[in-house]
């Protein structure tokens, strides 16, 4: 299995002097070190291109142990996988890091391990780390010696040893189908590194540079809050509006704020960037019931209620303000603190509060940085966005009621509006739907027949808003409901 293929394969494998098929499997490893020991504590940097809906992108992996992060450029622009050596993050173009549901975990500690020779370290089998020797077997059309590794926590695999060079000739998964090629070795700094990579026979990368640098490998981050040195009671929410929509501030000017679960980074109107006498430092797609490009400018700082942010990245939305808001705030703004979202006093408030004893709590999951939960409707599993900017009560998407028409009876149509286009949205009433320890009955719910959507659906404002207050904590991965 291949998770992100070209975010994953790093700084691959060099190993010992010609001659490695006729020793032991002490002497070789000790060639091994002698060539290459140290590499698994060595920071390496890497630049390769790759070419992304026709456009060209500039991607740097740094490497460090089992920790790696890549980022995918186009210009000051970067997203990306970054692993910490027990999970996967994927961050967005503002550095936020979310953890997505489908972790590879085995498969990526074995390649990083694969990657960085950390079988190599002396430490390796006081880890739990083991090594056998595999004996003689073809790879690639040559007699190598294979050497069998395994470690607590990692897919096992083999390792490929060409005896005319004593340089890894590949990798296979010994639980997973996968097959790695290395080609392409130069010296960089102390060390020979593979400048090409193929997978399961298809070229994966070709690196461009490689380096060692001094630096330690930092972790991307996004948007840490600051909070005011007297308490502030928060955000004053619109009575009116079933969606947490309020009054905040960006570089000093007051806009009209959407907190939208269920935006995966922020978006501001095309009004407030001529506004703000704002430039353009790049472009994106972006999706909602329609998709487009659209530029993207770099504002701050902003504040909400309690809690101030730096400058930031925002797309800019050409068809915001006539749906009643300048500025759009999700995930980057939500990922790093609670948010609580009090509907009984309109008020929203960021930082930890103790809602346990008063509310039923269930575990989140990431989508494209959205927080997604299980419930069940009438009887049948779902996965739900938690969307406060949808103002529909439960909105599926359109091909999950396909699989499920009989879920409930179509009794009105409405006309829909969102981001980049309109549809129409298909009414009628869910007998049912379980949330954790919660039991709701006879709700509204509709189908919109242009949403791709995030997972089966949305758990829209309408649905939220019936909540005495939600907290959504997306450090902890968790969801609390205080119901009335």
């Amino acid at each position: 299995m291949l998770f992100a293929g070209r975010f994953i394969l790093l700084c691959t494998i060099v190993l010992a002097t010609t001659g490695a098929s006729t020793l032991t499997q002490h002497d070789l490893l000790a060639k091994m070190r002698t060539i290459n020991g140290g590499l698994y504590n060595m920071h390496i940097v890497s630049t390769s291109e790759h070419v992304i809906d026709g456009v060209t992108a500039q991607a740097v992996t740094e490497a460090s142990g089992l920790r790696f992060v890549v980022r995918e450029c186009s210009g000051e622009l970067c997203i990306g996988n970054y692993f910490d050596g027990s999970r996967l993050f994927q961050f967005n173009f503002n550095g936020t890091l979310l953890p997505p549901r489908d972790q590879p975990v085995r498969y990526l500690r074995a390649l990083r391990i694969l990657a960085m020779l950390s079988f190599l370290d002396p430490q390796f089998g006081a880890g739990g780390g083991d090594i056998t020797d595999g004996g003689a077997a073809a790879f690639d059309g040559v007699r190598c010696r294979r050497l069998l590794v395994s470690s607590p926590g990692a897919e096992p695999f083999a390792a490929y040893i060409d005896p005319r060079t004593a340089l890894v000739a590949g990798a296979k998964g010994l639980e997973e189908d996968w097959t790695i090629r290395f080609s392409d070795y130069r010296h960089v700094a102390a060390f020979a590194l593979p400048f090409a990579i193929d997978y399961n026979g298809a070229p994966l990368e070709r690196y461009s540079s490689r380096t060692i640098v001094a630096a330690p490998l930092n972790a991307p981050h996004g948007l840490t809050p600051s909070f005011h040195a007297t308490p502030t009671p928060g955000m004053a929410l619109d009575p009116t509006s079933v969606s947490p929509l309020g009054t905040c501030k960006i570089a000093g000017v007051e806009a009209r704020c959407l907190i939208d679960t269920g935006n995966s980074g922020l978006s501001m109107s095309l009004q407030l960037v001529e506004k703000l006498n704002l430039h353009p430092i790049g472009m994106l797609p972006i999706a909602g019931l329609g998709s487009y490009s659209t530029e993207v400018v770099r504002a701050g700082p902003l504040e909400i209620g309690n809690a101030d942010f730096g400058d930031a990245n925002y797309f800019v939305l050409s068809d915001a303000e006539r749906y009643g808001y300048d500025l759009v705030v999700g995930a980057d703004v939500l990922a790093d603190t609670p948010v609580t979202i009090d509907y009984q006093r309109h008020l929203l408030t960021f930082g930890d509060s103790d809602p346990v004893s008063q509310s039923n709590m269930l575990p989140v999951h990431f989508e494209k940085f959205i927080p997604v939960v299980n419930v069940t409707l009438d009887g049948k599993p779902a996965q739900l966005a938690v969307d406060t900017g949808d103002e529909s009560n439960i909105n599926l998407a359109y091909a999950y009621y396909l699989k499920h028409s009989d879920l409930f009876s179509i009794t009105s149509t409405a006309p829909v509006g969102g981001v980049g286009g309109l549809s129409v949205e298909d009414l009628g009433e869910l007998p049912e739907i379980r949330l954790g320890g919660i039991t709701a009955q006879n709700q509204p719910i509709g189908t919109t027949r242009t949403l791709q959507g995030t997972a089966d659906g949305h758990l829209g404002a309408a649905f939220l808003s019936k909540f005495k207050a939600i907290v959504l904590d997306y450090p902890r991965e968790q969801l609390y409901l205080a119901p009335l």
